[in-house]
């Protein structure tokens, strides 16, 4: 199905550019080449938005004088409205039938380039080309394949790196800098002070789906092995609005004590109101989420169980003394695996470890 949407946008563009369109040979791209109003699309999740904040700062930094539109998902609109990256967002669900007035608002823009980080092709590529952009830049994946590569700058062959290099690296072309790699938090958001004689330990259990979950039974061990310890460990739990039945079975298995020791925010904030509260933690546990993108940005230290995805290239890549990863390889182990929640052969005593280790 995909495939032939391709083609059918191929052929469209094949014949709308040869007498209409601003679109130039992606060849003639280079790093002398000055541009005065961008677009940039990162309509995906909150983790790929964050994965691209390098790209967009390396960008602000190359062209300080530019006008920046961010086409951005509806589901990131209070990590990116009013931010002071950006002169207008724009938020399109990445669905053909919001293409035209996506397409008009961006027309507006006059956008000179179009630099595509993370969307869904071939939409992305077909608006960029429609509202007049002169140069596409896209980060493409390998499910993508290659059939648009005619109308974009993109990487060519495999790339084996972490994502926020690829990104910088495939902007080398236009002369920013790829050095930079740590990631920036896009709006203004209110610090919390910290707890004195009291050590926060975040836990994020919920995930997008139950692979990148460790279960609720090892946070709840984990929590008590914290209580034991120390009178001053203190779990704060986070995640979002469908998670609180975890939160419930989770409150559910401690004691009256024990629940004492735990403050809830599940369903309960904003995303800016989320950030001050990572930021407050001394440490978060997480899978592969979000939160897990959001903590490294702010420099709290996490401890991060990952299966489905090599942290080689989704992981912590900034400040590696402040986070631990434990990394569970789909292609090992396959017989000693529940495939439902895989990430369980993890043992509590080897989170805890880290986690005192990080602390210390």
């Amino acid at each position: 199905m995909k495939k032939s949407k391709i083609d059918t946008v191929n052929r469209f563009l094949h014949f709308y550019t040869r007498f209409f369109g601003n679109l130039k040979d992606v060849n003639s791209l280079n790093a002398e080449r000055d541009f005065g109003s961008i677009v940039i699309y990162s309509s995906t999740a909150l983790g790929d938005l964050m994965f691209n904040t390098p790209a967009i700062h390396a960008l602000k930094k190359r062209y300080p004088n530019a006008k920046f539109t961010l086409v951005s998902s509806d589901k990131n609109r209070h990590l990116v409205m009013d931010s002071r990256y950006f002169d207008k967002v724009i938020y399109w669900d990445n669905k053909v039938k919001d293409i035209f007035s996506l397409v008009a608002r961006l027309r507006k823009m006059k956008p000179e380039l179009s630099v595509i980080l993370h969307s869904y092709i071939p939409y992305d590529v077909l608006s960029a080309v429609l509202s007049g952009s002169q140069y596409i830049i896209r980060d493409n994946y390998s499910c993508d394949g290659e059939h648009m590569n005619h109308w974009v700058y993109c990487h060519r062959g495999h790339y084996d790196g972490h994502l926020i290099q690829r990104k910088l690296d495939l902007l080398k072309v236009i002369g920013c800098d790829n050095q930079d790699t740590h990631m920036h938090i896009p709006v203004r958001f209110n610090s919390l002070p910290r707890i004195a004689n009291k050590t926060l330990v975040g836990f994020q259990m919920g995930a997008s789906e139950a692979l990148r979950c460790w279960p609720k039974e090892r946070f709840v061990s984990l929590a008590r092995k914290l209580f034991s310890a120390d009178d001053r460990y203190h779990v704060v739990l986070i995640g979002s609005a469908k998670e609180k039945e975890l939160e419930r079975q989770f409150l559910a298995a401690l004691s009256p004590e024990e629940r004492q020791r735990v403050t809830c925010h599940i369903g309960k904030t904003t995303l800016p109101q989320l950030l001050g509260i990572i930021q407050q933690l001394d440490v978060l546990i997480t899978g592969d989420t979000g939160p897990l993108h959001l903590a490294v940005a702010l420099q709290t230290r996490t401890v991060s169980l990952f299966y489905t995805a090599n942290p080689q290239h989704t992981g912590p890549y900034q400040d590696p003394e402040l986070h631990r990863i434990i990394y569970i390889d789909p292609d090992d182990n396959k017989t000693s695996l529940d495939m439902d929640f895989p990430l369980e052969v993890i043992a509590v005593d080897r989170v805890y470890h880290l986690l005192r280790e990080i602390l210390s």
